[in-house]
């Protein structure tokens, strides 16, 4: 009989991501139940937070990073408290490539803190996973997270890609950015480059 891997936690300077509890639901309960936070997702938000808990319990049985999806509370090193959720779905192996997603309670927005979460777990898909190629699938109005994961070496290839989301019975475009390993950070360098 194979051992199960431990849970890969992660940590920055400020935070942990950690597999999801029971006690998550409040903090994720911040972000899910928030229509303004999950305006730009392809779900409706929680209604209440019964529904959410169904989304930690999920979420809490991710069982290996080596399957299609696999998800990370983001908490609060100090109390430990969820404030968030990252993730990774759409993986093939065979390809070597993802999606990911992400989202921050609006309390805890515009501190740099998921700018912090993404540069950590996307060295931790790059280098300790071996992924290729990471895909994000971003509302065109969503600027704050276009701007992020610019910041992060993310390059635009395509869209709006039309009616590419359904959030209840509306349904919306998307732009597809991707991050190339061994690319990080080479925008930056031509534009600090002469000439």
């Amino acid at each position: 009989m194979t051992q199960a891997k431990p849970f890969p936690e992660l940590a920055t300077k400020r935070l942990r991501l950690r597999r999801f509890r029971p006690s998550d639901v409040e903090g994720l309960h911040t972000c899910f139940g928030d229509p303004v936070a999950m305006r730009y997702w392809n779900s409706p938000p929680c209604k209440t937070p019964a529904e959410t808990q169904r989304w930690a319990r999920a979420l809490a049985r991710a069982g290996s990073p080596n399957k299609k999806w696999f998800g990370w509370a983001v908490a609060e090193k100090r109390s430990d408290r969820c404030i968030g959720m990252v993730n990774f779905h759409h993986r093939e192996q065979r390809n070597r490539k993802l999606e990911i997603g992400y989202i921050l309670s609006p309390a805890h927005q515009r501190k740099g803190l998921m700018t912090e979460v993404l540069q950590t777990w996307l060295d931790y898909c790059l280098e300790d996973l071996g992924v290729h190629r990471i895909e994000a699938i971003i509302h065109p109005d969503n600027i704050a997270s276009i701007r992020l994961v610019k910041r992060l070496g993310f390059r635009l290839e395509g869209g709006p890609l039309r009616d590419y989301w359904r959030n209840g019975d509306t349904f919306m475009d998307t732009m597809m950015y991707s991050l190339i390993a061994g690319e990080e950070g080479e925008d930056e360098l031509h534009a600090a480059s002469p000439g």
